[in-house]
């Protein structure tokens, strides 16, 4: 066993003496080169360069468009009712509910819905309202008209207010351009008999607060 060793230790003596020593790197070791390098970023990671923004899409994006109102139309109007809690319609305490146009009451009198009807927006939240004569016949001689405004909300008719045309007064048409309500019909001067009816007027209103109120008239001759 001793006569092995020596030989071997002799040989590494010699080897060292003459600087000829080879060191092995083991195969796990990194490369002392390739960690002095810096490592490749993926583009656009954390050089502050983003990726370009995804070519739009062929479909425009409505998600945040406003939803479309909805008209009043005049087929509603015949179901809705003639008052509110707030406002009554010629001083019944309880909404009048209209079926197919009409309501009659124990008295004996009978509300009717007239045409022509007009839609068109008198608030100014761009949803149309409705605008529809009513005749009111207590029985008698009086055939009182009155021209009803409905509300729009969330596309239904919600009673608003009226205006009295007077006794025998047929409304012959009504309209809604500009927030203004135009109605015409047939009256008569303010000495002449109630059976007269001799003046077509036209009468323009505009809503102020939960009222119509009249800002012109014009009168011309009519002759039945």
């Amino acid at each position: 066993m001793r006569r092995t060793l020596l030989p071997v230790a002799a040989l590494a003596l010699v080897a060292a003496l003459s600087g000829c020593v080879t060191i092995t790197t083991p195969p796990d070791a990194p490369d002392p080169v390739a960690s002095a390098r810096p490592t490749a970023s993926p583009a656009g990671a954390d050089d502050g360069t983003a990726d370009p923004d995804p070519a739009p899409s062929a479909v425009p994006d409505t998600s945040g468009a406003p939803a479309t109102l909805r008209a009043l139309t005049c087929e509603q109007l015949k179901t809705a009712a003639l008052g509110n809690g707030t406002e009554r319609y010629n001083g019944y305490a309880e909404p009048i509910p209209l079926v197919d146009g009409m309501w009659s009451g124990e008295d004996g009198t009978v509300v009717h819905m007239q045409q022509p009807c007009a839609v068109g927006d008198l608030t100014g939240d761009e949803a149309a309202d409705a605008l529809v004569p009513v005749l009111m016949d207590g029985g008698g001689t009086g055939k009182f008209w009155q021209v009803v405004m409905y509300g729009n909300i969330d596309g239904q008719p919600v009673y608003v207010t009226m205006v009295d045309i007077g006794d025998r007064t047929p409304v012959e048409s009504v309209s809604i351009k500009s927030r203004r309500a135009t109605v015409v019909y047939l009256t008569r001067p303010e000495d002449a008999s109630s059976a007269e009816v001799a003046v077509r007027r036209t009468a323009v209103y505009e809503l102020s607060g939960s009222r119509l109120v009249e800002i012109s008239r014009t009168d011309t001759p009519y002759t039945p």
